[in-house]
């Protein structure tokens, strides 16, 4: 059965009438993330200390931004077994970019290197979110400046944070679309274990799934161990019916196998004296068999990560404190990929993206002077960061391509929370008014120096309605990999492509460029949370977001050299009268020095035209939507409760390449995020049971990539969920408990796209996944 858009009218008021449950909790479960104690973590709160959020430096700071909160509990409720799984979930986050089942034809920038899963909220890039563990980063994954968020077992979690609002001026490069913290488990006691067996219905991606996490707290200190695996068969295209275009043999999801393990502790030394530690390490293999049946290729990445983040946190007294934070780490994708083509000699290429990281931070908080809502507090510090990155690549044991190179920067911020009103002042028509402001400057000697401001701004008039608004300038520095990847320069007959007359030629450039600069953004925020009084459990709220997005590095010019001749709106890339000295500067640090095809010698004075399509900061994006949540919990008593959640984000999205050439939307076409995207939820949960379901809309697409436009339906997915605990603990937490997930229920499959060659997947693969319907069940247990 499918179901498409115009199904979603019976399917939500099914959602409605079934009582079904949410599996992202956000704002309101944020908030009491704040104000409750973790079943794992009782100390914090109970000993009156506060939380700080993400998106803010300072302790008890109100967030002026949108927060949605994931926590463990609602994702394991799901029948997620990875935090990638949990993510892609989320209606700001496009499934595009490096994540498993992405398929070709879908642009460099979607390639699925090594099956690892990165955070790409508002489809900005992996690079443009910034991923943090426990407020700390993280090494890049693979090429593209993300980070693999599945590398965290989700045993160890206890939830993820996630910020949709630029925030470079907190945290520095890549927060332009926003920040993913995921905080862990503190102190656990005792010993949980899971494990879960699935398939597809339709065959393939059988899945064994097993984590284990223990824990102990004494004086002064606790520590938390989490260790998982998980293995999964690959999907072929002769297991789908869509996929007819495609070799038989061709795979359409990847085989894994995943090894994960996170420790965290921390130890009271005395004299205000706190030392912790987080540890991260990884080990995925995978296998992907592409092309056709007379060029076959064989991927077989590996890609092992390793982070380790000790601190040290100093009570002053007077309620200020100090902290240092360093961070080593390295994620290290080792590329083997076997062409095989028939007839003829099989061929090996090797290689690695091998990204490292370092940093160290000193930064204090306190308060300054008493307002009448409370404390001004600030935050200030600085530190500094080194990220690096070695590739090589080695085709039949012959290097082709080879870089090692570092990019440090230093950096200073300041912070400060200003609380004018709280509830407590009992102040008419203003419940509570708080300002926030933030400050950071970086230098990265040799490229850039950039200070980015941000300011948020809380007012409540009544306590049931809360209005917020940020207004900040956040920046991504350019990747490693777009800077030092090799370029290419070509001399060809100008004539053949327009440039010039016979007997003239063009010099072409494509591929990496070392004088790349930063890209800017501008970002604000407005929205409200309404939480009435009369309604208890009910929360309404909404954000309206506009970025506008410059300098993105980009390769112009997507086709042959003589679209830049045709079109008056690349002239900006072209150089009529190029210098010898311009050339040959720029051919004696190509890849393999001057390709020349032109039939002729090269002669700097026959040069009529030098075309640049390496990468380039050029383009300007702007990015505006809405995202909206209305929740809905209630008591039903004897043991039982209800919740309901909607979550939605609409998305308008465009893109210019130079200010000559038109603006072409991005959102709402293939290989970019729907306009629209929902997820409705409700549970039903008693003392021994939970029911569970979900709805996953995505809307309407639009293939311009030919002559002829084509639309693709919105389509709705179901998903189910039940929990039954065999066995009742002393606490909340069962003893033993059995679980049953089906994603999909109806198995909708994707629509079907047009391909431009033999090898492209006839479905976009960014936004809909192969799996279709999959079963799983599970147990866990906790001693």
């Amino acid at each position: 059965m499918s179901l498409k858009s115009k199904a979603i009218p019976t399917l939500l008021a099914g959602v409605a009438l079934a009582l079904v449950p949410q599996v992202c909790a956000a704002q309101a479960a944020a908030s009491e993330a704040e104000d409750t104690p973790s079943k794992d973590d009782p100390g914090d709160s109970a000993k009156g200390q506060t939380i700080v959020v993400t998106g803010s430096r300072i302790r008890g700071a109100v967030a002026a931004s949108d927060m949605t909160t994931l926590p463990r509990d609602a994702i394991v409720s799901a029948g997620q077994v990875d935090l990638g799984e949990a993510t892609r979930a989320l209606p700001q986050n496009f499934g595009g970019g490096q994540n498993p089942g992405v398929g070709t034809g879908a642009g460099f920038v979607n390639a699925n290197v090594n099956s690892a899963s990165n955070v790409n909220l508002r489809g900005l890039g992996a690079d443009a979110t910034l991923t943090l563990l426990n407020s700390h980063r993280l090494p890049y994954d693979s090429a593209f400046g993300g980070v693999d968020i599945s590398a965290i077992p989700l045993a160890a979690v206890d939830r993820i944070e996630v910020m949709p609002d630029g925030a470079s001026a907190i945290y520095g490069s890549d927060a332009v679309a926003g920040v993913v913290n995921v905080i862990l488990r503190r102190d656990f006691e005792g010993i949980e274990a899971s494990a879960q067996l699935g398939a597809s219905t339709d065959g393939g991606n059988f899945r064994q799934q097993a984590d284990l996490v223990t824990g102990a707290r004494w004086s002064g200190g606790g520590m938390m161990l989490a260790y998982d695996y998980a293995h999964n068969s690959q999907i072929t295209a002769r297991q789908r019916s869509y996929s007819g275009s495609l070799d038989p043999v061709r795979y359409l999801y990847p085989s894994q196998r995943h090894h994960a393990a996170t420790l965290s502790a921390h130890q009271d030394l005395g004299g205000g004296l706190t030392a912790s530690i987080d540890v991260l390490y990884a080990r995925r293999t995978s296998e992907i068999v592409g092309g056709t049946a007379s060029a076959r290729f064989r991927f077989s990445p590996e890609v092992e990560t390793f982070t380790v983040a000790p601190s040290f946190e100093l009570k002053l007294g007077s309620d200020w404190s100090a902290k240092l934070v360093g961070v080593l780490g390295r994620d290290r994708t080792q590329l083997s990929t076997l062409f095989t083509p028939t007839p003829g000699t099989a061929t090996l290429t090797t290689g690695c993206y091998c990204n490292r990281a370092s940093s160290v931070e000193l930064g204090l908080e306190g308060p300054l002077f008493a307002l009448a809502g409370g404390d001004a507090r600030v935050a200030f510090g600085g530190g500094y960061r080194s990220n690096g990155m070695a590739f090589t690549r080695v085709v039949a044991g012959t290097p082709s391509a080879a870089f090692d190179v570092s990019r440090r920067n230093y950096f200073a911020y300041g912070e400060v929370f200003l609380p004018f009103i709280a509830p407590a002042n009992g102040v008419r028509a203003i419940d509570r008014l708080s300002l926030s402001a933030s400050l950071r400057y970086e230098d990265y000697p040799g490229m850039a120096r950039l200070a980015t401001p941000r300011l948020g701004l809380v007012y409540a008039p009544v306590p049931d309605l809360t209005l917020r608004g940020t207004w900040s300038r956040s920046f991504k520095a350019p990747s490693l990999f777009q800077q030092y990847l090799g370029y290419e320069v070509f001399l060809l007959p100008a004539s053949r492509y327009g440039a010039g007359p016979a007997g003239t030629t063009l010099v072409y450039a494509s591929g990496g460029n070392p004088d790349l600069k930063p890209e800017h953004a501008r970002s604000w925020t407005a929205g409200f949370d309404f939480h009435p009084q009369g309604v208890p459990g009910l929360t309404v709220s909404a954000t309206w977001f506009d970025v506008r997005y410059r300098d993105r590095v980009l390769r112009p010019i997507a086709g042959s050299p003589a679209t830049a001749f045709r079109d008056p709106g690349y002239a900006s890339l072209i150089d009529y009268s190029p210098s010898a000295q311009a050339l040959d500067s720029l051919i004696a640090g190509a890849l393999y020095g001057l390709e020349n095809f032109s039939g002729q010698a090269y002669d700097s004075t026959q040069v009529a035209a030098y075309l640049d399509n390496r990468n380039i900061n050029v383009a300007v994006q702007a990015i505006r939507g809405v995202d909206a949540r209305l929740a809905w919990r209630k008591d039903l008593g004897g043991d039982r409760r209800v919740s309901l959640d909607v979550s939605g984000a609409w998305l308008d999205t465009s893109q210019q390449v130079t200010p000559d050439l038109p603006v072409v939307q991005l959102a709402g076409t293939v290989f970019n995020p729907p306009e629209f995207r929902l997820r409705a939820s409700a549970s039903l949960q008693s003392h021994r049971s939970q029911v569970s379901l979900a709805v996953n809309y995505t809307g309407t697409l639009e293939d311009r990539r030919f002559a002829t436009v084509t639309r693709l339906p919105g389509s709705a997915t179901v998903d189910l969920s039940a929990r039954y605990t065999l066995i009742e603990g002393e606490d909340d937490r069962p003893r033993l408990s059995l679980s049953l997930s089906v994603s999909n229920l109806f198995n909708d499959k994707p629509e079907p796209i047009g391909v431009t060659g033999p090898t492209d997947t006839p479905y976009d693969s960014t936004n809909y996944s192969p799996i279709g319907r999959f079963i799983a069940v599970g147990v866990r247990g906790y001693w």
